[in-house]
């Protein structure tokens, strides 16, 4: 159950009564001191299925912007946080696409597969949860959403991917292709370890409780670093100061050009602590990830 907001207003001495923007048993925002960096990370308990990931990979058919979208869907919702998502090949909001194959519920935005470049392939589903596979493993499992088993594929083949791309509009899948950095307990950020880009930077993790409860994080490093030591600090910061038990991955959310974040506490307010804003406006924003509560 959500919990109550009162208020007083007015110069009678009203009471007001409000509903909460979500219940923050399954919501944590904190900035935590860790090994010289101070860290914003937003703890997203999925237990019960309470939270929700809506991802917009960019313009519908229409050429409707995805900031235009998300306003018209987000009416009525409660928003917990958006964050700019995978990369895309320009800066310009109105032009910019994709990059690596990219699937927006069910319809096909691009279908230029990635394999050398983005080991990652995050699959967003319809019923709000999030999965990432790595490609190199060629063992990518989708469970066919009208019923009749599961399929493995290994997208880098042809048949296979066009497979893929039929069960993603079948299942009205998202998908996008994005750095994977950390999988299965074991780092792959070496990968890319020639990149000595210092930059802040923001990921999305996922990984178990001492529970076995599921949790996502959204991880924000403000404090410049390469690739390699931003990924180490991140997954030491969750497997120390968060006690996760079993980190499933970490992908890299994009902070160039692209770089929308905004937080909202449990009432419904903006967080406005520097660990949890962006430095683009949502207004020119080229693809979205958005968590939100039912």
């Amino acid at each position: 159950m959500k919990k109550m907001i009162f208020s007083v207003v007015g110069l009678m001495g009203m009471i007001t009564t409000a509903n909460a923007q979500y219940d923050d048993n399954f919501v944590e925002m904190s900035v935590t001191s860790f090994q010289g960096d101070k860290i914003g990370v937003i703890d997203i308990n999925r237990d019960q299925n309470r939270v929700k990931v809506k991802y917009f990979a960019g313009k519908d058919f229409n050429g409707t912007s995805v900031y235009e979208r998300y306003r018209q869907w987000s009416r009525g919702k409660n928003i917990v946080a958006y964050s700019s998502g995978t990369y895309m090949d320009g800066c310009e909001a109105s032009l910019a696409k994709p990059v690596g194959i990219c699937i927006d519920n069910g319809r096909l935005v691009n279908n230029v597969l990635e394999p050398n470049r983005f080991d990652g392939l995050a699959i967003v589903y319809s019923s709000g949860g999030i999965a990432v596979s790595n490609l190199k493993e060629k063992n990518l499992q989708v469970t066919n959403c009208s019923g009749g088993g599961a399929q493995t594929l290994n997208i880098r083949d042809a048949f296979d991917k066009s497979k893929f791309v039929q069960w993603a509009a079948d299942c009205n899948a998202t998908v996008f292709q994005t750095h994977l950095f950390y999988f299965k307990n074991n780092f792959l950020v070496n990968t890319y370890s020639t990149n000595t880009t210092q930059a802040k930077r923001r990921f999305l993790a996922v990984g178990k409780d001492e529970n076995g409860i599921l949790h996502h994080y959204i991880v924000n490093i403000n404090t410049p670093h390469d690739i390699t030591t931003g990924t180490q600090k991140a997954v030491n910061f969750l497997k120390n100061a968060k006690s996760v038990q079993d980190l499933i991955f970490l992908i890299n959310l994009d902070t160039g050009c692209q770089d929308v974040f905004e937080a909202r506490k449990a009432n419904g307010n903006i967080d406005t602590r520097e660990y949890f804003k962006g430095t683009t406006d949502i207004s020119n924003a080229s693809n979205l990830l958005v968590y939100y509560y039912e």
